[in-house]
C-alpha cells in the first residue's frame, strides 16, 4: 500500500476535500435526519480557511485525497490565552482512513503549539465513530455536546409552577441564574477555570435581552409567585453544518439550586418545545458541557440527541 503523503491544503484541492466533507455529512444525516441539508461544501471549507491564522493539510495516498484537516489559532478572551480549533467542517476522512487524521494532527499541532496555543479543540460528528476514534487516541476527550430534537406539543408537567413570558423586571433573576450556572461549572467535576463575573457584569450581559424581541424569547417559571427558573430561546443563524433550517436554540436554561429536582426544568422544557411547535419551528438545538453532571443527564433525558462533540486536549 502506498505511503501517506501530507501536503498543504491548496485551493486546487478544495473540490476533492469538499467531496470528502459531503460524504461525511451524508453519513451524519443518515444518523440524524434533523441536521441541515447542505449543497455547497466547498463554501463551508472556504469559510473555515478564511479565518485569521487558519491553515489546512491534506493526506494523499497515491492520487487520492484520503483525509484533510483545517484549523486555526485564535485568542480565548475568557481564559486570556490562545487556543487552536478545528471547526464543524474542519476534518473529514475517507472510509477506513481515519488513521491519517492522526498524522495530519501531528503536523498541524506542532504549528499550533509553536504559535502559543496549547489547548486544542476539534468539533466532530458524534455519530461518526470512525472519525471520533483517532482523536480519542490522540488524548482528546469529550468536553462539550451539541444536540437537537423535534419540537412537539407536550402535555404540561405537574410541577407546581406557572410559566410566563419574561420581562425587563426579570433582569435580576436572569443575572442570578447565570451566576449560579457559572459557579456550578467552576466546581468539581467541571473545573471550568472561568472567573465568575461580578453581579454588575452579569446584569450588563442580560440587559439588552428585550431590545430585540425578534431574536430572543424569554420564559420564567414561578412557584407560588416566586421565580424559580428560566429558559431563553434564540433564533440562531443557519448556514453551517449544525443548525437546521426552521430551528430555534435553547441557549440558556437554569433552575435555582433550591428548586432543582422538583420538575422545574422538565416543565420549562415542555413549555418551550410546545411554544416552538406552535410557532412553526421544526426543531430545537441546545448544548452542554459533558462534565456538567446535571446538564449531561438532564438534556438527553428530555429527548435531545447529540450531533457534535467538542473534543478537547490540553498540552502539558
Amino acid at each position: 500500500m502506498p505511503e501517506i503523503r501530507i501536503e498543504p491544503l491548496a485551493e486546487e484541492h478544495l473540490d476533492a476535500a469538499a467531496a470528502l466533507l459531503g460524504e461525511r455529512h451524508a453519513r451524519h444525516r443518515e444518523a440524524e435526519a434533523l441536521l441541515p441539508e447542505v449543497s455547497d461544501f466547498r463554501a463551508q471549507l472556504e469559510s473555515d480557511l478564511a479565518h485569521e491564522q487558519a491553515g489546512g493539510l491534506a493526506a494523499w495516498r497515491g492520487e487520492n485525497l484520503i483525509a484533510y484537516l483545517v484549523g486555526r489559532v485564535e485568542p480565548d478572551e475568557l481564559l486570556g490565552d490562545k487556543r487552536a480549533i478545528v471547526d464543524f467542517a474542519g476534518c473529514a476522512a475517507a472510509p477506513g482512513q481515519g488513521e491519517a487524521v492522526r498524522d495530519l494532527y501531528a503536523a498541524l499541532a506542532a504549528r499550533w503549539v509553536a504559535a502559543g496555543a496549547s489547548r486544542h479543540l476539534a468539533l466532530i460528528p458524534s455519530s461518526d465513530e470512525e472519525l471520533v476514534d483517532p482523536w480519542l487516541r490522540l488524548a482528546f476527550g469529550v468536553q462539550f455536546v451539541w444536540a437537537v430534537r423535534e419540537t412537539a406539543a407536550i402535555k404540561p408537567v405537574e410541577a407546581g409552577v406557572e410559566i410566563r413570558l419574561g420581562a425587563p423586571d426579570d433582569l435580576e433573576l436572569a443575572a442570578k441564574l447565570d451566576r449560579d450556572l457559572y459557579e456550578h461549572q467552576a466546581r468539581s467535576p467541571s473545573f471550568s477555570g472561568l472567573s465568575v463575573p461580578t453581579d454588575e457584569e452579569f446584569r450588563a450581559e442580560w440587559s439588552d435581552l428585550w431590545d430585540d424581541t425578534g431574536l430572543y424569547t424569554y420564559f420564567v417559571a414561578e412557584r407560588d409567585g416566586v421565580p424559580v427558573g428560566h429558559a431563553l430561546l434564540y433564533r440562531r443563524p443557519t448556514g453551517d453544518l449544525r443548525v437546521p433550517e426552521g430551528s430555534i436554540d435553547l441557549s440558556h436554561a437554569a433552575t435555582l439550586p433550591a428548586a432543582r429536582r422538583t420538575g422545574v426544568s422538565t416543565a420549562l422544557t415542555g413549555h418551550v418545545l410546545t411554544w416552538a411547535h406552535e410557532h412553526e419551528f421544526k426543531s430545537m438545538t441546545t448544548d452542554w458541557r459533558s462534565v456538567n453532571l446535571l446538564s449531561s443527564r438532564n438534556w438527553p433525558r428530555l429527548g435531545f440527541r447529540p450531533t457534535y462533540y467538542r473534543l478537547y486536549r490540553s498540552i502539558p
